[in-house]
């Protein structure tokens, strides 16, 4: 069975853990012999690789449909324009979003934040940069 986040029943009901202060809705939720498995879907992106934060994103929705549920998913998948990428979800990959999640509350609590890349792109997409010190291309290309 698949559910979908646009199915009438899924809308306004994302996946939510108060244990770790997380809320968030896949694109997909496919349910399989070992359990729900969510999905996550970037039609634009061509990469051979999966980017980090697609794979934290999908970590963190393994995470909440663990929390939900009750049972932990065997794994999550990222679907590229032509490619899907199986994000597997075990102790190991658990601990490590839990612990991304840790460091990012950490760091919304300081005081003073610092540019975390060297990517002139980014910095051209970021909802900052008009106020940013940091910012890696004059204001002036924008």
């Amino acid at each position: 069975m698949l559910h979908s986040d646009m199915d009438e029943e899924r809308r306004g009901s994302p996946l939510t853990s108060h244990r770790y202060g997380l809320t968030g809705t896949p694109d997909y939720i496919v349910d399989t012999p070992n359990g729900p498995v969510p999905v996550e879907i970037k039609p634009s992106r061509t990469d051979n690789e999966p980017r980090e934060s697609h794979l934290l994103q999908v970590l963190a929705y393994c995470l909440l449909l663990e929390e939900q549920e009750g049972k932990r998913p065997p794994y999550g998948l990222l679907r590229y324009k032509a490619e899907t990428f199986k994000v597997d979800y075990n102790s190991q990959t658990r601990q490590h979003i839990i612990s991304v999640i840790a460091e990012m509350r950490e760091a919304a609590k300081q005081q003073e934040v610092h540019r975390s890349h060297d990517l002139p792109a980014k910095c051209r997409m970021c909802a900052y940069k008009t106020v940013c010190d940091e910012a890696l291309y004059s204001r002036d290309e924008s």
